[in-house]
Formats: C-alpha cells, sequence, structure tokens
C-alpha cells in the first residue's frame, strides 16, 4: 500500500463509519507490498527481524523514482516533472505474555527534478497497545502524530501553483473493544483526531472530529455474523463561525445492517448499508438524510489470487464557500496475484462522486492503475507501476487527465 498521506482520504475514513474493520495493512513501500494479500509466508523471503532482549525490530526503505503528467491537476496548464521518493520506518513489537505494544516510525522525503515548491516531508510515529484477556476478546488503545502534505488531485486541494500543497498535522486517538462470546459479537470503537494546517491562511482548515460506533453482530453459520451497527461523528471547526456569523460544526449520524466475515475462508471483511443523517449546528441550514454505505471484502477463489472490494458512501468534511455539505460515493475494485513465487502483480480500478450539496456541483473521478513487484533475493525486491487518472466536474477548473509511473527498490531487514 502506498505511504501517500493525502487529506482527502484521511478525511474520508473520518466518514467511513460503517460497523466493523478488518486487520489494517502496512502504511509504507515493503517488500512483497505489491500484493500484501497473498503474500506467502516462504521462508526464503522471510525477513529476519532483529530482537533486542523483549524487542523485535523491523525497518524498512524504499527509493521511489516517479513521471507526473500533470503535477498540479490542472485542466489546460499541464507542467510535468519527475520526483523522487526516499521512504524509511522502524517498527518495534513487544508480546510479554496477552498484552502485544508496537510502536513505529515512518517519514518520506520527496524532491523534485524543476518544481521545487512541490518538494515536502512527511513523517508518522505511532503506537498500539492491545490486550487479548482470552482468545476471543481484544482490547486495543492507539495513538499517532504525523505530518501529511495533500496531493494536487484531491477534490479541495490547493490549486496555485506558485504555493506549494498544503500540509497538516494530525493527532489521533483510538480505543477499539471486540469480543465474541459464543455465537454474539461485540465491537466497539471510539478516535478523536485534530486536524491543524500548518499555514495561517488554512485556518478555516483546523477542526477536531470525535467519531464513535457500536456493533452487534450474530453468528449465522461459519465465520459469518448478521451485524447491527449505529455511528456518531462530530465535527467542531476552530473557527466555529463563517465570516457571515454561520456556524459550522456538524454532527452526522446513522445505522447499518451488514455482515461480518472473519479470515479462514473463501471471504473475509465486513460490508454494511443503512442511512445518515447530517445536522448542522446552523440553525439556518438543513440538515439531510442519506444512503450510508461502507464495506472492505476479500474473496481468494485460490491461494495466488485475491480480489479486495473497498465501497463507501455518507457524508465527508467539506471546506468549499457556499456548499451545506458534501457527500462521496467511492468504490474501488483491486486484483492481486502471486505470478509465481518472486513475482507478484496488481490491477486496480476506481471511482470517485463528490456531491456539493447547495451548489448543484459534482466531480466524477476515475483511475486505473497497475503494478509488479519481483523479489529479487529476501531483503530486496524492484516494482514498476503506473497510473491514469481522469476527473470530470461541471467546474472547468475541477476538471484533469493525469498519468504516472514510476519504479521502487525496496529494502526489508
Amino acid at each position: 500500500m502506498k505511504a501517500r498521506l493525502a487529506l482527502s482520504a484521511l478525511v474520508l475514513d473520518l466518514g467511513a463509519l460503517g460497523a466493523l474493520a478488518i486487520p489494517a495493512r502496512a502504511q509504507t513501500e515493503t517488500l512483497g507490498s505489491t500484493a500484501p494479500t497473498v503474500y506467502p509466508d516462504d521462508p526464503e523471503y522471510r525477513a529476519q527481524p532483529i530482537h533486542l532482549g523483549g524487542l523485535s525490530l523491523t525497518t524498512n526503505a524504499n527509493v521511489r523514482l516517479n513521471y507526473d503528467s500533470n503535477i498540479y491537476a490542472a485542466p489546460i496548464e499541464r507542467y510535468d516533472d519527475v520526483y523522487a521518493d526516499f521512504s524509511g520506518e522502524v517498527r518495534a513489537d513487544s508480546s510479554p505474555g496477552p498484552v502485544t505494544v508496537t510502536t513505529g516510525v515512518t517519514g518520506t522525503v520527496r524532491r523534485y527534478s524543476s518544481r521545487s515548491t512541490e518538494n515536502s516531508e512527511r513523517w508518522r510515529l505511532d503506537t498500539t497497545v492491545k490486550w487479548s484477556p482470552t482468545r476471543t476478546s481484544l482490547y486495543s488503545l492507539g495513538a499517532s502524530l504525523q505530518r501529511a502534505v495533500e496531493d494536487r488531485s484531491d477534490s479541495e486541494a490547493r490549486t496555485d501553483p506558485d504555493r506549494g500543497p498544503r500540509r497538516f498535522d494530525i493527532l489521533a486517538t483510538e480505543f477499539h473493544l471486540r469480543t465474541q462470546p459464543g455465537r454474539l459479537l461485540f465491537d466497539v470503537q471510539a478516535s478523536a483526531t485534530r486536524f491543524d494546517a500548518l499555514s495561517s491562511l488554512d485556518a478555516d482548515r483546523d477542526f477536531s472530529a470525535y467519531n464513535g460506533q457500536a456493533a452487534v453482530g450474530l453468528r449465522v453459520g461459519g465465520t459469518v455474523f448478521v451485524t447491527a451497527s449505529t455511528f456518531l461523528n462530530r465535527r467542531e471547526f476552530r473557527l466555529s463561525r463563517t465570516p457571515a456569523g454561520l456556524e459550522r460544526d456538524t454532527t452526522t449520524y446513522g445505522g447499518q445492517l451488514g455482515l461480518n466475515v472473519e479470515p479462514g475462508g473463501l471471504f473475509e471483511g465486513r460490508l454494511g448499508v443503512g442511512v445518515f443523517r447530517y445536522d448542522p449546528d446552523e440553525p439556518t441550514a438543513p440538515g439531510r438524510t442519506g444512503l450510508s454505505v461502507s464495506g472492505a471484502l476479500i474473496y481468494r477463489p485460490s491461494r495466488r489470487t485475491a480480489l479486495l472490494l473497498d465501497a463507501f458512501n455518507g457524508d465527508v468534511a467539506t471546506f468549499r464557500t457556499g456548499a451545506q455539505g458534501r457527500t462521496d460515493t467511492r468504490v474501488r475494485l483491486t486484483a492481486e496475484q502471486e505470478i509465481r513465487h518472486d513475482l507478484f502483480a496488481k490491477l486496480s480500478g476506481s471511482f470517485r462522486r463528490s456531491k456539493f450539496v447547495g451548489t448543484g456541483i459534482s466531480e466524477d473521478t476515475a483511475s486505473v492503475s497497475g503494478e509488479i513487484e519481483h523479489v529479487i533475493a529476501r531483503n530486496l525486491s524492484l516494482s514498476l507501476d503506473a497510473q491514469f487518472s481522469k476527473r470530470t466536474s461541471e467546474r472547468f477548473a475541477a476538471r484533469f487527465e493525469r498519468f504516472r509511473a514510476g519504479f521502487s527498490l525496496r529494502a526489508r531487514f
């Protein structure tokens, strides 16, 4: 999974309050990361962590050279460039009994050949404590601090080519409780996230989000649970009023019915469908009700193949003047394939529709990408990738076409 910390993806995750989550993937480009869902536990390529007492240390490094045909995601004046990413990660794990503590540090330095205003540094610090008092119960508490840089193709990204992309500091904490007594399943999650734009010119984008969700499930056979869930999302902006004196804070809540499939079979993951209600604090602004969809499913027709579906529809944060809110619909379908024990491939297609309520404006972004990785040795691999994206919109300035391609040298120790 790419280590691109675009703000739009982070905001979308805050709105994707579904029933249950599947295990998270690594957030850096590591050995075998082209197709992590089918990456085998091959002794020939299994990394050997460094053991220091009770600690287990792993490190990853990646050097990536990339070409971008339209670095500003502009409709007409397109500028291409070549840039390099230098990424690294250090992760420490400790498992004293039923308690597991994981701490990680990741960072990426990006440098452009010609457009130095686009240069950036991204990093993330995170730690998670997990406690499993029984085989069927899990408590976890995590915290993270990261520097995120928006992608120029984000729906509400900065368009001025003379100024670099926006940068944000994001502080987050999350609590998760999951237990399976008999045929029942209980899942509770709560999180708080603060977005802080570094530039004072973007003070209107500073906000805190408080999220909570609870789900109950009933096992209907094997690894399948039928679930019912409820969720709440509260956004409080640092500048609580617009220049016109209107309240900016909002509350979104709703519920879903769905399925949760535990790992171990042809399918795993979750899918929920329901409704959401958007209620702004501003008394003159109308609320609205919409379709809520949240899901991430994996289908493994064979040991070497995995098909992944990610889907979301719901309310997300918006900063566009005049918009009364924003609803996003996004779907991504990915195929991962182990061609042979040292060669992996991935093909992905995605679609996102962003509707700005109260403006009549919508934006459709379609993308197709492919990647192939050759594992050279236990600690080294080489990957090649390409992506084409296109956005259409009623706003001419929001339209763009973009082609990106590159290769990476990945190391893991």
